[in-house]
């Protein structure tokens, strides 16, 4: 990497992160052909905002700041669960999207590297995640870090009607 402006840094998201947030959820749902309003991706972001800021936090969440501008161009966004496969607390990575014009710089690396070790600091026993098949680029970097496939399907339900939050 070349300058400053190549420099990656990975930060927790200010309120002023919301907007920027929003855009890349509605990026990588757009990219998986899931219909989302930017303004129900806006409340998301707002409320990851805040429960990364509460005590004890609701959630974690992480951007990439990097480019002259230092704007966030990529996230990671991760839930606490109960884990039975782990025996105690664990996450979920809900997220991890970097935009295509900041892709192959090992983003995406740093921002999963900053969970795990943010994990092994605050007594988390396992990290769950999931990648869309085809999405070879994903696997390469989760089995390259450590995670292993598990054998398993996933199904969603969205409830209908039930508003936001």
């Amino acid at each position: 990497m070349g300058g400053a402006q190549d420099e990656v840094a990975i930060e927790e998201p200010t309120a002023d992160d919301v907007a920027a947030i929003a855009g890349l959820f509605k990026e990588d749902m757009d990219a998986l052909g899931v219909d989302t309003k930017l303004e129900d991706q806006r409340e998301v972001a707002r409320a990851v905002v805040e429960g990364m800021a509460s005590s004890p936090r609701e959630c974690l969440c992480w951007v990439a700041r990097f480019g002259e501008d230092r704007q966030v161009g990529g996230l990671v966004l991760a839930n606490f669960n109960w884990s039975l496969k782990f025996a105690g607390r664990a996450l979920w990575i809900e997220a991890l999207y970097v935009t295509p014009a900041a892709r192959r710089r090992g983003i995406g690396a740093m921002l999963v590297e900053h969970v795990l070790d943010w994990s092994e600091e605050h007594g988390i026993r396992g990290i769950d995640l999931e990648a869309y098949r085809g999405n070879t680029p994903a696997s390469i970097l989760y089995r390259s870090i450590g995670f292993r496939r598990l054998g398993r399907e996933r199904f969603y339900y969205r409830v209908e009607g039930s508003g936001y939050l």
